[in-house]
């Protein structure tokens, strides 16, 4: 009887035991969760790096067939160099008769757009009434004709233009002037003003082609009285600009 109570209370131990096999396993216990999705992949860098690349290189294609049109940048330099012009043309009086005229010119070129010239020119006092102009302006009897300009002046070109004439590129400056000088002639030995215009196309490395519009202000004897005349000068010239080489 005693045997008997002590293997029932083993089996009672024994089924009651938290390590027991039977009590550890839970065939009711909910399966783990699964792990959560990795996240999208997000552009790095350095494929933002490559983008740009992409784009510079566009860029600097397209700034390529631009040159290829045929832009190019000036054909020479001035700046410090020295320009000596040889020029003629036609003088406009205000008072009397057009006439030729001859002229020669010094610049000196500080930068691109800004040099200082010297010029003179030749000219002769003409009229088409012959003696009636003699008796008109008594100064001229048994008098030289002659008249000289002289003139200091600041020249600006505020631009540089280029144009395609057939195959070729041809580079122009336009420039303004302004100044002040003498005139000397019979009848008038004053100061003058003079402002103008003009154009100055370039040939080769040291030469270039020039036209100049110019109006001279001074005053000038007229019988008894003196008077504000605007002479008017067109020359057309040759530039050499030294030394040969920038």
């Amino acid at each position: 009887m005693k045997a008997m109570t002590m293997a029932t209370i083993l089996a009672a131990a024994l089924w009651l035991d938290p390590a027991s096999p039977a009590w550890a396993a839970d065939p009711a216990a909910p399966p783990a969760p699964a792990a959560p999705a990795a996240p999208a992949a997000t552009p790095t860098a350095s494929a933002e790096t490559g983008d740009a690349c992409i784009d510079e290189t566009i860029k600097a294609d397209l700034f390529a067939k631009r040159r290829m049109r045929g832009t190019r940048d000036r054909l020479f330099q001035q700046t410090n160099r020295h320009e000596f012009v040889v020029r003629g043309g036609y003088y406009v009086s205000d008072l009397l008769d057009g006439t030729y005229v001859l002229g020669g010119a010094y610049a000196y070129h500080m930068t691109e757009d800004l040099a200082l010239e010297a010029s003179g020119a030749y000219t002769r006092l003409a009229s088409s009434a012959g003696s009636e102009l003699e008796r008109a302006f008594v100064l001229l009897q048994n008098k030289s004709r002659r008249a000289l300009l002289f003139d200091a002046d600041l020249v600006w070109a505020p631009a540089h233009g280029k144009m395609r004439v057939g195959g070729s590129i041809i580079h122009f400056d336009p420039f303004l002037v302004a100044g002040g000088g003498v005139v000397d002639s019979v009848l008038a030995s004053d100061i003058a003003g003079n402002a103008g215009f003009g154009l100055k196309f370039f040939v080769g490395k040291a030469v270039a082609i020039r036209l100049d519009v110019r109006d001279h202000v001074y005053r000038q004897q007229l019988l008894a009285r003196k008077v504000l005349v605007n002479d008017l000068t067109t020359m057309v010239g040759l530039s050499l600009f030294l030394p040969l080489g920038e």
